[in-house]
């Protein structure tokens, strides 16, 4: 019964890591990956047969090109932990050690594997590969905001693998954030197609292949404060255009400044207007401050401050 148990709550949470895949556009991605291991000794664990490691197994595997790095290849290497009667670990244990260890480990064979060679020969263009493990660490014990990686921000578990270049963690926090703000943005606004935007950066400038907004939200977004939107709607033969910035941080002067900023450094003239939302922005807390920011930025664009993350209280932002 434990073994079924455990299977269960295994289940349900590939399928919630599954969903939000869809949701950020990381399309259908294969499931259940295996291949073979290429050091059976050094990644063999405690229960593994003779003291030997013979596979690997990926809950999710992704790839596609990325839009913030010229003719660059992303392939992220997926695994998922779902905690449903045990609250998140307050730091770096042994045990959460030992899911970060098995991704690496499962990463380094996979770059060796057929599989791999499959998907590097029909990517054509690409000359740069990034392999990325990706820890999709959930709980259904703790609450839905719950801020698992800033318990991790003092460890240096990640000190013992210095090949690995890029680890993402998406936990509690980021997933309500992101599945809020895109609930947001479809509730409000329904005539509007939405996409993720993709700024210019130091390594995709002038690459006329690279698109400035898709469906895809690209990984690095998962580690920002902050994602931005392009929201589109046909009027005839016109077509309308705002600028979306959601932010995970709280509000404050400087936030809000920063976030400006950024949206006066990233729009054209396309846009029509933009919009800064915040989950704790309040109208009869906040309006004196954005105020203030907006005059000293004195910005042409038609910026709304708002609350992705609704309450009674912010009937009075609308």
């Amino acid at each position: 019964m434990a073994g079924e148990r455990s299977k269960s709550i295994g289940e349900i949470g590939e399928s919630i890591a599954e969903n939000f895949f869809s949701k950020i556009g990381w399309g259908s991605p294969q499931k259940g990956v295996y291949y073979p291991c290429y050091n059976k000794k050094n990644h063999a664990l405690k229960a593994s047969v003779g003291g030997e490691k013979h596979q690997h197994g990926i809950d999710f595997q992704v790839s596609y090109k990325s839009t913030l790095e010229s003719e660059t290849l992303n392939n992220l290497l997926i695994s998922v932990k779902h905690s449903k009667d045990r609250q998140y670990p307050k730091s770096a244990t042994k045990e959460f050690k030992g899911y970060i260890s098995d991704l690496v480990d499962s990463m380094q064979c996979f770059k060796r594997s057929p599989h791999y060679r499959d998907i590097s020969s029909s990517h054509a263009g690409c000359r740069t590969i990034n392999d990325i493990p990706v820890l999709f660490f959930i709980s259904s014990k703790d609450n839905e905001h719950y801020d698992f990686t800033s318990h991790l921000q003092n460890s240096r578990f990640m000190n013992d693998y210095d090949d690995v270049k890029e680890l993402y963690i998406i936990d509690n926090r980021k997933v309500s954030f992101i599945l809020n703000v895109l609930n947001y943005i479809e509730s409000h606004y329904p005539d509007y197609e939405w996409y993720f935007f993709h700024p210019s950066t130091g390594m995709n400038i002038g690459d006329i292949n690279i698109r400035q907004h898709s469906k895809q939200m690209q990984i690095e977004f998962l580690t920002s404060p902050f994602i931005p939107f392009v929201l589109k709607k046909k009027i005839g033969d016109h077509e309308t255009c705002k600028f979306f910035l959601a932010s995970i941080d709280s509000f404050t002067q400087d936030n809000f400044s920063k976030l400006v900023t950024y949206c006066r450094n990233n729009t054209s003239d396309n846009i029509s207007d933009v919009e800064i939302s915040m989950h704790d922005y309040f109208l009869d807390d906040n309006l004196g401050d954005t105020r203030k920011v907006l005059s000293a930025h004195d910005i042409e664009l038609d910026v709304k401050v708002s609350n992705y993350n609704p309450s009674f209280r912010s009937l009075a932002n609308e």
